[in-house]
């Protein structure tokens, strides 16, 4: 039998009489899970849906019901633990019936895989309304883990979700993702079949998919992208600012949004790549670095995963380490130097504070990325701030210009100068963040001008 390929959005329907709403609108795999009905009315309802997907070119599924399902002429069944006990296996094989078994757990996955399943389903991936589960929610993780197992065999997750879950799904290892409340129970279920069909569109014809720039990195391609009109010179690392990573991913992954990185550094510490390192990714902004303007043009971007100063708690431990990581080899293979690995605040000061002055960059100077000061080489200096004047405020505005913020040496300690203040404070001097250059900010600044040009 030659080698499966599913379609990655994966419909359950409990009724037939939803697929003359549902197969319209694109959805090519689908199962037909009837519940608690009589035999004829069950036979009815597998013919219908065999003549209906037939006539619309998708793949029909038969839930439990494997006798019926090869005496109606379909060719796919799907099989709980429990169906496995009774369903004759040696008869779906010789009538060519293809056979998905559902899975929870390692001792299950084993008697799969030794009758020869054309798919594995793994479930719940998250908390599911459809029924009480036994089994604690699987997680993205598992999902890696199972795919690692199965090989070539294709890997259905199901239990929980939702577009954006899928899109989390499908990276992580999945090849199908699978959807019953979701739609079903929507107040608009043929606009939510749409939205699945468009959020899973790239695993369905590959588009977009790439070979990874970094080795640690799973392939996850966002269509926001476009030419690179610089040489890479710069490292801009952001946080995504939102509350789980899979609704970052989902804003990432979507043209509506216009906005992107080149890579995405999970909790975990899984590195996503969304867009090759040789086009030009949508994530800085109106940005400014030492006489850059197009920084978009000019730098990769990092999305960690965090949900930002809404919730500065700290960056886990092994989130860093994959960042470290990955930042250093970018570095190494563009030659980017250490005070060209950059915060978005330091680029967009005023307008972006990320990652935030709780980010651990002393981390990533540990592994050799980036630059740190030293934060008490000042104490007892005067500080400056908004509306001195004098040679003071215009020697720091010069310094700062040096190390590349976007301030003019007015002589004026403005907004434009607390602004590039701060986003520095963020960065190097992170004990107290409000604008005002004190003694440690400005010997700070005054050490790290002393270092450019050299390497780590």
């Amino acid at each position: 039998m030659a080698a499966l390929r599913l379609d990655p959005f994966y419909l359950i329907v409990d009724d037939a009489d939803w697929l003359s709403r549902l197969l319209p609108q694109g959805v090519k795999l689908v199962q037909l899970r009837v519940k608690d009905r009589a035999e004829p009315d069950v036979r009815a309802q597998i013919a219908t849906a065999r003549e209906m997907c037939a006539r619309h070119g998708a793949q029909l599924v038969v839930n439990d019901y494997w006798r019926l399902a090869m005496e109606e002429g379909c060719d796919f069944v799907h099989l709980g633990q429990g169906d496995l006990d009774a369903a004759d296996i040696p008869a779906l094989r010789r009538a060519g019936v293809r056979i998905g078994v559902s899975t929870h757990d390692e001792a299950e996955l084993g008697r799969a895989l030794s009758l020869g399943a054309d798919y594995v389903a793994l479930g719940p991936i998250y908390p599911t309304l459809l029924k009480q589960m036994a089994f604690a929610p699987q997680g993205l993780a598992r999902i890696g883990a199972w795919k690692a197992q199965i090989g070539e065999t294709p890997l259905v997750a199901i239990g929980g979700l939702t577009p954006e879950r899928a899109i989390a799904a499908l990276a992580a290892g999945a090849d199908s993702a699978c959807v019953v409340t979701d739609i079903l129970r929507n107040a608009e279920p043929e606009a939510r079949a749409r939205e699945w069909l468009s959020a899973t569109q790239p695993w369905r014809e590959r588009e977009g998919f790439f070979a990874p720039d970094y080795d640690g990195a799973r392939v996850c391609p966002s269509p926001n992208h476009g030419a690179r009109l610089r040489p890479i010179s710069s490292l801009v690392l952001h946080y995504t600012g939102m509350p789980t990573a899979e609704s970052a991913l989902a804003l990432l992954c979507n043209p509506r949004s216009e906005v992107s990185a080149h890579y995405v550094v999970e909790e975990d510490g899984g590195v996503l790549q969304l867009v090759p390192e040789s086009r030009r990714a949508w994530h800085a902004g109106i940005s400014y670095w030492a006489g850059e303007t197009d920084m978009n043009s000019a730098s990769i971007g990092i999305e960690v995963v965090h949900p930002g100063h809404d919730d500065p708690r700290p960056y886990p431990a092994a989130q860093i380490e994959a960042t470290a990581a990955l930042a250093k080899d970018i570095c190494r293979r563009h030659a980017i130097p250490p005070e060209r690995v950059l915060a978005h605040s330091d680029i967009a000061p005023g307008r972006k504070r990320d990652p935030g002055e709780f980010f651990p960059w002393e981390e990533l100077a540990r592994h050799g990325v980036g630059r740190v000061a030293d934060e008490s080489l000042g104490a007892g200096a005067t500080t400056i701030s908004l509306v001195d004047a004098g040679a003071k405020v215009a020697s720091l505005q010069r310094d700062l210009a040096a190390y590349g913020y976007g301030v003019e040496p007015t002589g004026v300690y403005d907004v434009q100068t607390v602004q590039a203040v701060e986003a520095f404070q963020r960065h190097f001097r992170r004990a107290k963040v409000d604008g005002r250059a004190d003694g440690d900010t400005r010997v700070a600044l005054a050490s790290l001008l002393a270092t450019l040009g050299e390497r780590v």
